[in-house]
C-alpha cells in the first residue's frame, strides 16, 4: 500500500497541521481501494505547485476532512474529473486527472453538499488564473444549464469586490476566500421545476 511521509523544509513553510492534513488526506482519499492512478497524479501536481497555491489546497483538504460547523455546506475536492462534467470536444473525460495546470491557469473541481438536498450536490469547476490572481467558476460548458452557476458567479464577484475594497489584490491566497464564501452563504434552494 502507498504511504505519504513529509519531511519539513527548513524555511518554516510546513506546520504540523499542514503535514498532518496532507498525510491523512492521502491515506483516506488518494491511496484507497479501488486505487485510481489519476487521483495520485492530481495529488502530486498539487504537491508540485508553488507554495502559496499548495497552501490553499491544503486548506481545501482540511475543509473536507474537518468540516467547520459555521459552514452550511460540506466540501469535497475531486482529484478526478467528476462524472457530471460535460466538456466540449471531449477534452475532459470523467476519471481524468482533476487538477490541470496550463497557461498560467489551474482548473480543479469541488463538490458542495447540503443537508436540505442530499441527492443534489453542486459540482463546481473552478479556475485560478495566476496572471490576474483571480478565482472564478470555469466556463459554462463545464456547468451547463445549472441554475446554481449564476448564484456562484454572484458570490465570486462579491468576494472580488470585498478584496479590492479593503485595498487587497486577488491572488493565490484568495482561492479559499471564494470557497469559504460559498460554504457559508450559497443559497441551497432548488427552484420549482429544476
Amino acid at each position: 500500500s502507498l504511504h505519504l511521509s513529509v519531511t519539513p523544509s527548513k524555511d518554516g513553510f510546513w506546520s504540523k497541521n499542514m503535514i498532518d492534513t496532507l498525510v491523512v488526506y492521502f491515506a483516506e482519499k488518494i491511496a484507497v481501494n479501488p486505487f485510481k492512478y489519476n487521483a495520485l497524479i492530481s495529488f502530486l501536481r498539487i504537491l508540485g505547485a508553488p507554495k502559496d497555491i499548495l497552501h490553499q489546497f491544503i486548506n481545501i483538504m482540511s475543509f473536507e476532512l474537518k468540516p467547520d460547523p459555521r459552514f452550511q455546506w460540506s466540501l469535497k475536492w475531486f482529484p478526478l474529473v467528476p462524472p457530471v462534467v460535460q466538456s466540449q470536444n471531449n477534452v475532459l473525460q470523467p476519471g481524468m486527472s482533476g487538477a490541470l495546470f496550463s497557461n498560467h491557469k489551474i482548473l480543479f473541481f469541488i463538490q458542495l453538499e447540503h443537508p436540505s438536498r442530499p441527492n443534489n450536490p453542486v459540482t463546481i469547476p473552478m479556475v485560478f488564473e495566476s496572471q490576474t490572481g483571480t478565482t472564478k467558476r470555469a466556463g459554462a460548458e463545464l456547468m451547463p444549464n445549472d441554475y446554481m452557476a449564476q448564484r456562484i458567479q454572484n458570490h465570486f464577484r462579491h468576494v472580488t469586490a470585498q478584496i479590492l475594497e479593503t485595498g487587497g489584490q486577488p491572488g493565490p491566497s484568495s482561492i479559499c476566500n471564494y470557497i469559504v464564501e460559498l460554504l457559508q452563504k450559497l443559497d441551497p434552494t432548488i427552484p420549482v421545476g429544476a
